[in-house]
């Protein structure tokens, strides 16, 4: 059966009625369709269960303990229409449910910011392990191009004595860090500050500064597949072939580190860019276990 005439049957309605029987049927419909996976899930089993328990106000962390539960007609509906939005307008599942989880951390998230997907992720689960030294905890931190707030957010939990700065260039994005920090009752530790860069912020105050910012170049972004579309251009290109930004941080970060101070920094695919551009800089280049690459490390000596 054509996936058009499954989704016209709405079986999901009428004949599912746990959340396990609407998973499967949601992920058969999913792997029928020409879906890009990069905004939180790899496969379509997962870009299901992120659609649904989100909308059902769970975290898809807790599979395990709700696939059993019956649905309402009510939210088989709801969960029918985002379907239908996933499959013929590619619109990111998290777009659709506007909850993500990063570091295990529930965040709000929509349009005005990029979907969090960074492997830095990886180093704060993992407590930046032989990064960063466990008898040295930073006091201050900056969070470069913020975006959501999610590494300023994790880091917070990480580091409970710490004060963490989250700059963004964008106003949208600011607003929803503003969210976000208030959603975690977070306003006394992390201060959101709308800045280019490091324009807005006083020299030599960090003891730890973490970026993940843009490093497409924007001749790629046409070729990108359509589901990066709905994100923030802003939050996605960079001049000079998408490292502009990268070395604005690379220059500047300096300024603004504590004297031991570092800068942990990604670039992704730039890696042998940033190499090339600075072969007389000692960068530290990060494994990542679970996927991704071009993360570094800079100590301010």
């Amino acid at each position: 059966m054509k996936l058009e005439q499954i989704l016209k049957k709405k079986i999901i309605i009428e004949e599912l009625f746990s959340i396990q029987d609407v998973v499967r049927w949601v992920s058969s419909c999913f792997s029928m369709s020409n879906l890009w996976y990069g905004h939180g899930s790899d496969n379509p089993w997962d870009e299901a269960v992120n659609l649904i328990l989100p909308i059902l106000g769970l975290p898809p962390y807790i599979w395990n303990r709700v696939y059993n539960s019956r649905l309402s007609i009510k939210e088989r509906k709801i969960i029918f229409e985002l379907v239908i939005k996933r499959i013929k307008k590619r619109i990111p599942v998290v777009y659709l449910t506007n909850k993500t989880w990063f570091c295990g951390y529930e965040l709000y998230i929509d349009n005005r910011v990029l979907i969090p997907r960074s492997p830095i992720s990886e180093l704060i689960n993992n407590k930046f392990k032989s990064i960063i030294s466990s008898h040295n905890h930073p006091k201050y931190i900056l969070d470069l191009c913020t975006g959501s707030g999610c590494i300023a957010i994790a880091c917070s939990y990480l580091f409970p004595n710490a004060h963490i700065d989250a700059v963004d260039i964008s106003l949208d994005a600011i607003n929803v860090v503003e969210h976000n920090i208030q959603l975690h009752g977070l306003e006394n530790r992390i201060t959101p500050i709308c800045s280019n860069l490091f324009n807005k912020l006083s020299k030599y105050t960090y003891d730890l500064i973490i970026s993940n910012p843009p490093y497409v170049n924007k001749k790629d972004i046409s070729f990108l597949p359509k589901e990066y579309s709905y994100e923030p251009k802003i939050g996605l290109i960079s001049d000079n072939k998408g490292i502009g930004i990268i070395e604005k941080i690379i220059s500047m970060s300096p300024f603004f580190l504590k004297k031991n101070g570092i800068l942990i920094c990604e670039v992704g695919d730039k890696m042998i860019n940033i190499i090339e551009k600075y072969p007389d800089i000692y960068f530290q280049w990060i494994n990542i276990k679970n996927g991704g690459i071009g993360i570094f490390k800079m100590e301010n000596k």
